[in-house]
């Protein structure tokens, strides 16, 4: 089999949802019902010819997404050491923290391969408990160059594209996988389309899925629920990337758009609030799907 699987480990913000010392309405939805929990935004990859894993942006809640991915995995037949390597897409606090378990105190991990941007190994070896993992050798760091192409197999390419997104530790990469048959641009976040948008058409008339950045339905939430500016925190929300959508600014072509990376705040998190979203073409994604590419 040539399939390569895109396992959804986590479809929520940084803080993951429910999300910390919050009591929100949502938030405490999902305090009284483990079935509404999502983890920060993560995904595997799973070579099923080559019985080998890949992982995108290792969260604090590292323990239940590799047993996640390890489920998967053994599912087919994968041996027990089949993660190779680990991608990040930037140095915000929700996308790298579970690096930290591969440290000698935990996992242990031999010289496991993590690629990152230039900018973001910078930050990694020069910067504490980061720098110990390299130290021990319980990672290797690897740079991409944004658009170049990195090849694992005849079945599997992941392409780094560099996105506008805060740049106060590091920059920002989104990924092209592809599969023997399909392709995924995986964008959890993003600050603007404005600058972005040649590019992300160019991506949407090649690309057959595009997991997009969803953390907020409408720009005005974060001030109701929390008393915070979204200008602080800048991100595209829904409403106006579907509006975008309808008017052929963002342009879906053919692709299958899924929002993911949902802050607690989001109305989508509400499972009756669906009805002014049900647009051909664009859904959501949930923690736990499965793709084959």
């Amino acid at each position: 089999m040539k399939d390569i699987i895109i396992k959804v480990l986590g479809t929520a913000q940084d803080g993951g949802y429910p999300q910390p010392n919050c009591d929100c309405k949502n938030c405490v939805k999902a305090l009284n019902n483990n079935d509404l929990i999502r983890h920060p935004a993560s995904l595997g990859i799973l070579d099923i010819e080559n019985k080998e894993s890949y992982l995108i942006d290792p969260t604090f809640r590292l323990f239940e997404q590799l047993n996640m991915l390890n489920t998967t995995a053994a599912e087919n037949d994968f041996p027990k050491d089949h993660l190779k390597g680990i991608f990040i897409t930037h140095a915000h606090m929700g996308h790298y923290p579970g690096l930290l378990f591969f440290g000698k105190e935990v996992i242990n991990s031999d010289n496991l391969a993590v690629y990152t941007s230039k900018r973001f190994k910078e930050f990694l070896k020069e910067n504490q408990p980061w720098r110990q993992l390299i130290v021990n050798d319980n990672i290797d760091v690897k740079t991409f160059g944004f658009e170049n192409e990195i090849k694992f197999s005849s079945n599997l390419k992941v392409i780094p594209i560099e996105i506008p997104h805060r740049q106060e530790l590091s920059d920002t990469a989104g990924f092209i996988i592809e599969g023997s048959k399909k392709s995924v641009f995986y964008l959890p976040d993003i600050d603007s389309w404005k600058t972005f948008l040649d590019k992300f058409n160019e991506i949407s008339s090649k690309a057959d899925l595009l997991f997009i950045d969803g953390t907020f339905y409408s720009k005005s939430e974060l001030m109701k629920i929390r008393g915070r500016n979204i200008k602080d925190v800048p991100h595209p929300p829904i409403k106006e990337t579907i509006n975008l959508l309808k008017n052929g600014v963002l342009k879906q072509n053919n692709s299958k758009i899924y929002f993911t990376h949902f802050n607690h705040t989001n109305k989508i998190l509400d499972n009756d609030f669906k009805d002014d979203l049900k647009i051909e073409g664009i859904d959501f994604l949930k923690d736990g799907e499965v793709f084959k590419i």
